[in-house]
Formats: structure tokens, sequence, C-alpha cells
């Protein structure tokens, strides 16, 4: 039996949010106790440390709760299984794939193939600032949502969206009060996918209403 020894890794970087593909040997995880790969932007790695006999620690900074999670895997598992799946354990968001090239390029082809068709049915493919922040944005807030985490300061759990280019507007239906949450920089879905709740109070609503006039006077001129 042949026993393919090269692997590919591909993470969704914490600090820029694209996905960095890393091709690998497994004798060059065997040759060194500790080994780091980097993204192209510099800020954010992942590491895999040899554990004991039989396994493979991996600590992937995660972009989906902003902590750092470590993963436990089998010797097994990372010669034999075709696609290994490491998701967020606090937001569910899979953020790390290893196993056979083809398949790992092929499930993040599938994942960014999504994004498309999402971008497709609403037709923002050229409003938004950041297109992939809006709509991770937009997830996280559902999900949000839910989990009953999404309410106003006077009770109600009805709440519409408004999207703008560069944020989203929180508005309830029963008092107006109104809350924006930025999504046009990946520090905005970091800062967004550390929450686990959102609460919109009437002070929230001065600040919302002045912000979201001010910017409506801008781009009307």
């Amino acid at each position: 039996m042949l026993i393919d020894t090269k692997k590919t890794i591909a993470y969704k970087c914490s600090s820029c949010g694209s996905f960095e593909f890393f091709n690998i040997s497994l004798f060059s995880l065997l040759h060194k106790k500790e080994n780091s790969f980097f993204c192209r932007c510099r800020k954010s790695c992942i590491t895999i440390k040899q554990e004991g006999e039989n396994g493979f620690l991996i600590r992937i900074p995660c972009i989906g709760c902003g902590n750092e999670h470590t993963y436990l895997i089998g010797k097994k598992n990372m010669v034999f299984k075709e696609l290994n799946v490491f998701n967020c354990p606090e937001t569910g968001m899979q953020q790390c794939f290893l196993g056979i090239d083809i398949p790992v390029r092929k499930k993040v082809d599938n994942l960014e193939k999504e994004l498309d068709e999402l971008i497709d049915m609403f037709g923002y493919d050229n409003y938004f600032k950041n297109t992939q922040v809006m709509l991770d944005s937009l997830n996280k807030i559902h999900d949000i949502a839910a989990q009953g985490g999404l309410f106003c300061e006077c009770g109600s759990v009805d709440i519409e969206l408004v999207l703008l280019s560069d944020r989203i507007l929180l508005k309830c239906s029963r008092c107006n009060a109104g809350k924006l949450v930025k999504a046009v920089t990946n520090e905005n879905l970091k800062d967004l996918m550390q929450r686990q709740g959102i609460l919109i109070s009437s002070n929230d609503f001065e600040y919302g209403k002045k912000k979201v006039d001010k910017y409506f006077q801008k781009t009307n001129n």
C-alpha cells in the first residue's frame, strides 16, 4: 500500500481573514518537535507539535471567537484520513482543514462558492465595502438572535436589520431604538465574533440615529 506523506493545511487567518495553504511532509513534522506556519500577512500562524508517540497538537488562532484553540489529532488520522476539519468550539466556524491536497482545496472552494452565491442572491457585490466581512457579520448576528442574545432594552426581540455599505443598523420594531454595528474590516468581524449577545438601548438610539442621518446625508449629496 502506498502512503502519501505529503499533506495540505488550509486555515483562515485570524488577522487578515484569508485562507492560507501550506504543503507539508509528514517526515518534516516528525523531524522537528514543533513547526509553525505563518500567514502571508505575518500576523498569525498555526503550530503543530508532536504529542507523545501517537499524536499531534495543533494550535490555531481563531477568527471566530478571538481565542486560540488546541486540537489533538492522532497519527492515523493525520496519515490516512482524507480530510480533517477543525471547527471553532464557540461559533462552529470551520477554520482549518488538513489532509490530501485535492479534498482540502475543494472544501475551501466550496466555502467560497457558498459565499459567492450569497453575494449573487442579494445582489450586493458592488455595494458593500467588504462583502465577506458583511456576510460573516450577518451570519454571526443571526446566530446570536437564534440563541436569544439579540434584544432591546424595552424587552422586545423583534429587531430589524438595515444593511449599509459598511455597517449594519439593528433597529427595534417596538420603540425604534437602534444600534450600529461596523462591518468593514476583519477587526470589526473579530470584535463581533467574540460577542455572545447584543443589547440595544435608548442611549444607542441617539448615537445611532445621528450616525445614520449623517451617513445618508453624505451619500445623498
